[in-house]
């Protein structure tokens, strides 16, 4: 027999009187012995296979073919005169394709796995640093501007006296009155940045205080990181916003509790209802946002039947 048919003939025969295919070593063996090898050592990739025993006394030549490399694979037989063509380990090849295969199917899910787990952490550590910007931007408005703030009105009030324009008085108090508003302004806006009570009490807390005749509170949740409680905060203040411009008198109630891993945030309400286009309209920086930190975004509504809009987050 041909010897590029020896191994082809050795398999077709075991394969004949088996009801299923012999495993992976069987397979080795049963070639390396078709080809009269003392020892085969086959490579497929980060698996090998190897069949015979290795006697430190026989000083034999091995022989040694690559026959892929995509995965790599490497025959290896001892001795070296047994070695076939290239072509005479196709056969054996052929039936270790599923065996090669579940190896490069396991890899390249390792790799997928990585490189998502990646992009996660990249995800939240840019939503982290988001957060420790509005952070400091929060300090920067109360300890600086308003600082200034509130130095130029005790100085034009200790000024008040030096004044002697008939309407100086006026202008003075005037002038008192914008200070005052852009004072506010100012606060409201470093509250804005990240509210006190988000920070000391939780998202809990900081829903809670939301509670009004026309909205109802049921929050249910523990202390999360600041990047995901400050998503999820600014996500139920926007929804509720749009219910009052879009909605005004609807019954609001907004939600908060854990589910299967994820940190949710529900906000319904019983207004007129709308159409639901390709976007999220006003929620839509607010949707980036939670998809920064691997989080998913719904809003469900129909004409009369209200609006429904949920956050969920893992935590």
């Amino acid at each position: 027999m041909p010897e590029a048919d020896r191994i082809g003939a050795a398999l077709t025969a075991a394969l004949a009187v088996s009801d299923t295919p012999p495993p992976p070593s069987t397979l080795l063996a049963i070639a390396a012995e078709a080809i009269g090898a003392a020892r085969c050592e086959l490579s497929l990739g980060t698996k090998s296979l190897a069949w015979g025993v290795h006697d430190p006394q026989q000083h034999d030549v091995a022989a040694t073919l690559v026959l892929g490399t995509d995965p790599d694979i490497v025959a290896t037989v001892v001795p070296a005169h047994a070695m076939p063509s290239p072509e005479a380990w196709q056969p054996l090849l052929l039936l270790l394709t599923p065996y090669a295969a579940e190896d490069s199917t396991w890899d390249a899910r390792r790799r997928q796995q990585v490189a998502t787990r990646r992009i996660n952490d990249a995800r939240w550590r840019a939503s982290a640093d988001m957060e420790h910007e509005r952070r400091r931007l929060e300090r920067d408005l109360h300890d600086g501007a308003q600082h200034h703030l509130v130095a130029l009105r005790m100085a034009i009030a200790l000024g008040d006296h030096l004044q002697h324009e008939p309407d100086a008085e006026a202008r003075l108090a005037a002038l008192g009155e914008q200070l005052d508003a852009a004072e506010e302004l100012l606060i409201a806006t470093a509250r804005g940045v990240l509210p006190k009570l988000l920070a000391t009490s939780g998202l809990q807390g900081a829903l809670s205080a939301l509670a009004g005749a026309d909205v109802e509170v049921r929050a249910d949740i523990p202390r999360l990181m600041p990047a995901v409680e400050s998503a999820l905060y600014y996500l139920a203040l926007e929804a509720m916003s749009n219910v009052h411009k879009h909605a005004p008198g609807a019954r609001v109630v907004v939600e908060a509790r854990l589910d299967s891993g994820r940190a949710l945030v529900e906000v319904r309400d019983d207004g007129p209802g709308f159409v639901v286009g390709d976007g999220v309209g006003g929620l839509a920086y607010l949707a980036h946002r939670i998809e920064a930190i691997d989080g998913t975004l719904e809003v469900r509504s129909a004409p009369g039947e209200g609006t429904r809009v949920v956050a969920a987050v893992p935590y």
